[in-house]
């Protein structure tokens, strides 16, 4: 019977260095690399939703900017005494409907926005905005109160603006109907 020391158990099992396949280093590799594709995609992802928390940011600037336009036209609407007069060209603050184009103007992109027009009012003090907010105000149309009166009525009035936000990117256009009986 053949005796071990206790150096020759330990080494028993273990080959020589000669005979080793490096089976444990060509995984442990492998595990790195798909670790290292998992942290790139994550920081990938880290940075899409920063865009879109910052696309968010400047949409709801724009937002705010054109609310506070349409408010303000709305304002200039109730602080008026006597109805005021509706042009084609909206010189008296107000627009005849359809004025700045023919059709929906507002749908297309097409009337006064950017083009100097003198009724197309320009609010200022708005911060963090790439331009300052419009509105342009619009007859829409009288409504009779009774058909034996043709004088008492409601007058309605489209209330448009437009606004920017932190960049040109974001754009938003508003609108509202506003009547008001004189």
């Amino acid at each position: 019977m053949k005796h071990f020391t206790h150096k020759q158990n330990l080494l028993k099992g273990v080959q020589p260095p000669g005979r080793q396949k490096g089976a444990v280093l060509v995984f442990g590799l492998i595990l790195l690399l798909v670790l290292t594709l998992i942290g790139i995609s994550t920081m990938e992802g880290s940075v899409f939703d920063e865009k879109m928390a910052g696309n968010a940011k400047d949409r709801n600037l724009a937002f705010q900017a054109a609310e506070s336009a349409l408010r303000d036209g709305e304002l200039w609407l109730l602080e008026r005494t006597a109805e005021p007069l509706q042009t084609i060209t909206g010189i008296g603050g107000v627009w005849q409907l359809n004025g700045p184009g023919a059709g929906d103007w507002w749908l297309n992109g097409g009337g006064p926005w950017g083009a100097g027009a003198p009724s197309v009012v320009t609010l200022a003090g708005i911060d963090n905005v790439q331009a300052q907010p419009q509105r342009i105000i619009e007859y829409s149309e009288f409504k009779k109160d009774s058909p034996d009166n043709p004088f008492e009525g409601k007058v309605y009035y489209r209330v448009t603006s437009k606004a920017t936000g932190g960049t040109d990117k974001a754009t938003v256009q508003l609108q509202s109907i506003y009547s008001k009986r004189y």
